[in-house]
């Protein structure tokens, strides 16, 4: 089984990447492409850059291969106190914060997913910005569970291709965290991290490294806790036939 996943970031990737030994595609810095096999499956992961753009530009040419399977991944923020760094979410559906669009995970995958220990949630919201406050957080909170910049995207672009598709996420920062930099600033054209725009940030205002590294650590345990996760759940809907499915739907709200 072909088994395409995406995440927008190296770091969110990382742990996996280290786990399964992936290799890149290309031997090209810039070509964000890596494959491994894991279990029966042979899983293609693309870094797709943060926000909607950058997703928009890498998935289609990620579907070259027809994969099976499309999983839009990665880390995300909590909107509910119920939701703790480190906890694994697969949603139902996926909705914008600002528009009409709202598509379902393929129903079977949303189940394994459970059955694999991930938490069901009904709903993530997708933002064209990054939300950082707890007050953003707490707004949002009555809409959604988690947000992140990319799923709508991921698996808008899947159903177009009729491939059946779900959004997982790990949460790296909980509804009463405020994140300590303005994150919507240290992003480059790619959507990858600029490192002198971070230090920049931070060399104006050393008082918020503290949370900086605290941000840092819950995230790299989210991503690890996100790369085990993965590994058994690939494993597990890649070892049988997956029931026939009908193309998603794209709703109206």
């Amino acid at each position: 089984m072909k088994v395409l996943i995406t995440f927008a970031l190296e770091n969110e990737f990382a742990p996996w990447r280290k786990l399964r030994h992936f290799q890149r595609v290309s031997s090209d810095v810039w070509d964000y492409r890596f494959i491994a096999n894991v279990g029966p499956a042979d899983v293609r992961v693309v870094l797709t850059g943060a926000g909607r753009f950058a997703a928009q530009r890498a998935i289609p040419p990620a579907f070259a291969d027809r994969p099976d399977v499309c999983i839009s991944s990665g880390l995300s923020g909590g909107l509910s106190p119920l939701h703790r760094p480190g906890d694994i979410l697969v949603a139902r559906t996926i909705g914008e914060i600002k528009g009409t669009r709202l598509i379902r995970s393929d129903a079977e995958l949303v189940q394994r997913a459970e059955a694999s220990g991930a938490k069901l949630v009904e709903k993530f919201l997708v933002s064209d910005h990054v939300i950082s406050t707890t007050e953003e957080k707490h707004s949002l909170a009555g809409s959604g569970d988690a947000v992140d910049m990319e799923s709508i995207f991921v698996l808008e672009a899947a159903a177009q291709q009729r491939i059946r598709s779900v959004a997982i996420r790990a949460i790296s920062d909980g509804s009463e965290s405020s994140l300590p930099l303005d994150f919507d600033r240290v992003f480059n054209e790619q959507g990858t991290v600029s490192i002198p725009k971070v230090i920049g940030q931070v060399v104006r205002q050393p008082h918020r490294i503290g949370g900086l590294i605290r941000l840092a650590q819950e995230s790299e345990r989210a991503a690890a806790m996100l790369a085990k996760f993965l590994d058994s759940y690939v494993q597990l809907f890649a070892a049988g036939p997956l029931p026939e499915n009908a193309k998603p739907a794209v709703l109206a709200v």
